[in-house]
């Protein structure tokens, strides 16, 4: 008989081979009845040798138990079941994928059958698992997190969801490392894969969102890191401000109070430096002071402190000093400020009057005492050196 339209009818048998998901047919006695086309392809077995075996051969050893104790049941069920779960199959080569399974039993012209229709689901979950590290990474990134931790992340989710034989976020870009893949990471390195393969469209997209989140990560540290820098700094010179001064001298007062040698103030005063601003304008007198605020640095001690006061003025704090250290210390100061400075197209010779505090008390005393020395050194003429004298 054909419909009024005289299109061939289509058998059963037909339509469940159309089918967009694998089917797998089994009897009362355990056994698989029929399989169609995509069930042989996705259990990895030829239809003539799943037919008239066993279905336990389908599932993982360690749920077959549970697997058959719940088929005994839709079978022994008055009403058929029809139902989604996902379970777990078992491949020819041995390989598990999950799956998502529709199960129900139906009764046909040779007795119920158990049908179970599905398929592998595998790559779904992949893809569910990415986008859920991505986000919590994403999230972890914004909240602050050490962008060392999340590279190490990124690491161990391209490695375990890609086809990659190795994954590393490099600080270095000129680093000799085989990798078929570089995408730069904020300016602050690469992220590097070895592929196995050419990676589809979705997996480059996770790369490249991995990377994105890195740069992301690595940006915040920068700013932050930059912010921190900045509150603590003399924006002119790039030397220690008030702020980081007195964090310094507490810590080196803290020092010499536990016995571990005294601490030593350094008040440099430039002498007459307001006459290069009146006569060469601030822009000549902001460039010098840079230049000079480098030269500090280059002599003192590597564990030295050296701060902007604010216009030409510099102080020095030092740990474990003595008298005669202090005063080598001041005479290299007073030799790199009388070293010429060019600015402006003008060479300029400076010098400066140093008043020097020494031994235990208190931050802000050793302070007011060597500022009570650079003034007697300034009263004195300038260019030299004082010592603080309570007397």
């Amino acid at each position: 008989m054909e419909p009024k339209d005289g299109a061939p009818l289509v058998s059963a048998a037909a339509i469940i081979e159309g089918l967009p998901d694998a089917v797998v047919a089994i009897s009362p006695d355990e056994r698989i009845v029929y399989v169609n086309a995509l069930a042989e392809e996705l259990f990895g077995y030829r239809r003539d040798e799943l037919v008239s075996g066993p279905v336990r051969r389908l599932w993982p050893v360690r749920l077959r138990d549970t697997y058959t104790r719940n088929m005994r049941h839709y079978f022994a069920t008055e009403h058929p079941l029809r139902f989604v779960s996902e379970v777990f199959g078992l491949r020819g080569d041995g390989t598990e994928f999950a799956g998502e399974m529709s199960w129900g039993v139906v009764g046909t012209i040779d007795g119920p059958l158990l049908l179970a229709i599905g398929r592998d689901i595998t790559a779904r979950q992949i893809s569910d698992m990415r986008r859920q590290a991505l986000a919590a990474m994403s999230e972890r990134a914004l909240a602050g997190a050490d962008p060392a931790q999340l590279a190490a992340e990124a690491e161990t989710l391209l490695r375990s969801t890609l086809p990659v034989s190795g994954a590393w976020v490099c600080p270095d870009p000129d680093v000799a490392v085989d990798a078929t893949l570089r995408l730069p990471v904020g300016g602050a390195g690469e992220l590097l894969l070895a592929t196995e393969r050419p990676l589809t469209d979705e997996e480059t997209t996770l790369v490249h969102a991995v990377a994105n989140i890195l740069a992301t990560a690595l940006a915040r540290l920068r700013d932050e890191e930059r912010m921190r820098h900045d509150a603590l700094h003399d924006p002119l010179t790039g030397l220690a401000n008030r702020t980081l001064l007195h964090d310094r001298l507490a810590h080196a007062v803290a020092q010499a109070e536990r016995g571990l040698g005294d601490t030593c103030v350094l008040f440099v005063d430039l002498d007459d430096f307001k006459r290069v601003n009146d006569l060469h304008g601030h822009q000549i007198g902001d460039e010098l002071l840079a230049t000079l605020g480098g030269r500090l640095l280059g002599a003192v001690r590597p564990a030295d402190t050296v701060a902007r006061m604010g216009g030409d003025e510099f102080v020095i704090v030092c740990e474990q000093i003595d008298i005669v250290g202090a005063l080598a210390l001041a005479d290299r100061l007073e030799a790199a400020i009388a070293e010429p400075v060019g600015a402006g197209g003008i060479v300029h010779r400076l010098s400066a009057s140093i008043g020097i505090a020494l031994g235990p008390g208190a931050g802000d005393a050793l302070l007011r005492n060597a500022d009570a020395a650079v003034y007697r050194a300034k009263a004195a003429g300038g260019a030299r050196i004082e010592v603080f004298s309570a007397s």
